[in-house]
């Protein structure tokens, strides 16, 4: 039995809307990968479409008609929680860092929702290692209240009233327009990407970390458009894109996919070399993790380019050569 069970993801609703369509007309492949597209991802159908078409998932006919087509299956709607989902739910809740986008009565609310289900795992069950021992104070009671304080403003794009310590323990107060948090599981940081302002208008963009922010709260100004638009956009997007080759052994693709979702990519299949071309956009604050991240993965993945990047993936393994085996 898999770990991570399939209800209810991405690939399921993807199929369900797939055979809802198929039960009216037969199904094409270039609709069903349209379609996988547009309520999934760009490499969605990589995985979806071929294991539809050779009947590694028996729901189509060989003439693209559902074979499944129970009603409570496919309707849209709730469905219900599994027992390992709600496990996995309890597990999130004993993570300190869930307690920073709930309320206290929502916390409370899903802690009474989930009594008497045991969390999937806990905390003592990882080892942390590569990552600094300065991590955000998550439980501290003023960093949740201005943690609640820029989520509220990014959701209502109000503009914010931010008292900030610098790296030499200066402090200083600005107006900042808030469009992206981001976080960095090496560090153990949350980021705030805003544009501050500078005159009459907001243009300087800015990376604050939340850690150093002393008290925040609304200003009476919105956030201007420049600034909204940014919202899902890398704060200095690279110029060139890291261009991986995946050979598909060891379940690399599929690996590969889940653990770059957070990043822009682009996925496309060589048929000459029988492998998966995906090319990653970062923002260049996250070049380092992205490298050490690639490394990690070893030889199911290669690295194709660009030229800087690559030096920086020879330096690394030479270094990491050189370490293993330096005579004592």
């Amino acid at each position: 039995m898999e770990l991570f069970e399939k209800y209810y993801n991405c690939y399921y609703q993807v199929v369900r809307h797939i055979l809802m369509e198929a039960e009216s007309s037969p199904m094409t492949e270039k609709r069903m990968r349209a379609l996988s597209e547009r309520y999934g991802y760009q490499e969605s159908a990589l995985a979806i479409v071929p294991k539809l078409l050779d009947g590694t998932w028996p729901f189509l006919s060989s003439y693209g008609s559902a074979v499944l087509t129970h009603p409570d299956v496919l309707k849209p709607g709730a469905l219900p929680l599994t027992k390992l989902q709600k496990s996995w739910l309890s597990a999130l809740l004993e993570d300190p860092r869930i307690r920073l986008f709930l309320t206290d009565a929502q916390y409370g609310e899903a802690v009474s929702w989930l009594s008497g289900t045991d969390p999937l795992f806990s905390r003592d069950d990882f080892h942390f290692f590569d990552t600094y021992g300065d991590r955000d104070p998550y439980e501290d009671a003023e960093y949740k209240k201005r943690f609640h304080t820029i989520l509220n403003a990014l959701s209502n794009k109000q503009a914010l009233i931010i008292a900030y310590e610098n790296r030499k323990g200066e402090s200083s107060v600005r107006e900042a327009a808030p469009y992206q948090l981001q976080y960095s599981s090496r560090d153990g940081k949350f980021r705030l990407c805003c544009l501050e302002r500078s005159g009459k208008r907001f243009s300087k963009n800015t990376v604050l970390n939340l850690g150093r922010i002393l008290a925040c709260h609304p200003s009476h100004e919105e956030v201007p458009e420049a600034a909204a638009l940014r919202s899902f956009l890398p704060v200095h997007r690279c110029e060139e894109p890291v261009v991986l080759e995946i050979g598909g052994e060891r379940n690399s693709l599929e690996r590969c996919m889940l653990h770059f979702a957070n990043y822009e990519k682009h996925t496309r299949y060589n048929e000459e070399t029988k492998t998966w071309i995906c090319s990653l956009y970062y923002d260049t604050a996250d070049e380092t993790e992205l490298l050490i991240e690639i490394l990690s993965f070893g030889p199911v993945i290669r690295v194709l380019g660009p030229d800087a990047f690559l030096e920086q993936i020879r330096a690394r393994v030479i270094r990491q050569h050189e370490l293993f085996y330096k005579p004592i």
